[in-house]
């Protein structure tokens, strides 16, 4: 039997229902496939607003039966899932915290810490692999990219860019960040990733079959499905990585595209104020190339502008 809080599922069943982690409500699907495996975990909707890869974990629960996998296979479908009806981005309304800064999570805390503990405590330790899939924001435009952990175990964070390296997207970024539910969980002992794939708040038909596409690859990887996929990609590693963020409340304007290459110098972008007064400009300290940038005009301080990378060569 596999048991997590309030949730059971036998040999052979699929559960759909609500983990219920002090009185929130988080929707999950569970597949004990009839066959061994390992066990293995996607969770979506940490950021509430990145609706592809949420649509792509709802499409795979309903696809999946204990006929069709071995092992077994959770499938958290919104974690932010009173965020997800209020439209409001990135952040947890009851508690106005980025569920995914708040990691590994506080038992005495606010609920999004006390969701964050419950991974950490209850979760993590059952996983053979914890998978996190995100996307653009409302406001935010990504390239197609993988996430792998730089922080834990050699072997953990070994097999986490092994798997990475065998899903069909061009680049893998070598975390050196301790936050975020993926990084929490390398740490923990339990190899991850983190997908990034669509946003600007819609779900392009091209992008949800990539994603599903991608997460059909890992699953065949760790052997829980059987899927062939003709797709092979040369994927490269960033291994520096740099983050912009604001100032200030201001207007703000990007000079370039996510997956656009940069040289050494090239203006990134500017905020001005509401008259059109140049208050920022931002440059590149390196060649390499957008990762995720923020579209909107309206940028608040402290919020992301634009984050790139250097390619490993």
């Amino acid at each position: 039997m596999f048991k997590l809080g309030n949730i059971t599922c036998n040999v052979g069943e699929k559960y759909s229902g609500f983990w219920k982690i002090d009185n929130y409500n988080i929707p999950v699907t569970v597949i004990y496939g009839k066959n061994k495996g390992k066990t293995i975990c996607i969770s979506a909707g940490i950021h509430n607003c990145e609706y592809t890869s949420i649509q792509a974990a709802i499409d795979l629960a309903n696809e999946f039966t204990p006929e069709n996998i071995n092992g077994i296979l959770i499938i958290l479908h919104t974690i932010n899932y009173s965020g997800f009806f209020k439209r409001v981005s990135r952040i947890v309304p009851e508690d106005n915290k980025n569920l995914n800064r708040v990691f590994p999570g506080d038992e005495n805390g606010t609920i999004s810490e006390k969701i964050a503990f419950a991974f950490s405590k209850y979760l993590y330790p059952q996983l053979d692999f914890f998978i996190d899939v995100h996307g653009g924001d409302l406001f935010e435009e990504v390239m197609p990219f993988i996430y792998a952990p730089g922080i834990g175990e050699k072997e953990i964070i070994d097999f986490s860019h092994e798997v990475a390296s065998n899903i069909s997207l061009p680049i893998r970024v070598r975390s050196k960040a301790s936050t975020g539910a993926y990084n929490s969980a390398a740490i923990q002992g339990i190899p991850a990733l983190l997908i990034e794939l669509g946003g600007n708040g819609n779900i392009k038909n091209e992008n949800l079959i990539k994603y599903k596409k991608c997460l059909k690859e890992f699953l065949s990887y760790l052997e829980i499905i059987k899927y062939n996929s003709s797709e092979k990609i040369e994927q490269k590693e960033i291994i520096e990585a740099k983050y912009l963020e604001s100032p200030c409340d201001g207007y703000w304007y990007p000079k370039f595209k996510a997956g656009d290459f940069i040289k050494k110098g090239d203006i990134l972008g500017e905020i001005k104020d509401c008259f059109g007064n140049e208050l920022y400009t931002f440059k590149a300290e390196f060649d390499g190339i957008i990762l995720y940038q923020t579209i909107s005009l309206a940028i608040p301080k402290d919020d992301p502008l634009v984050a790139y990378g250097k390619l490993d060569k």
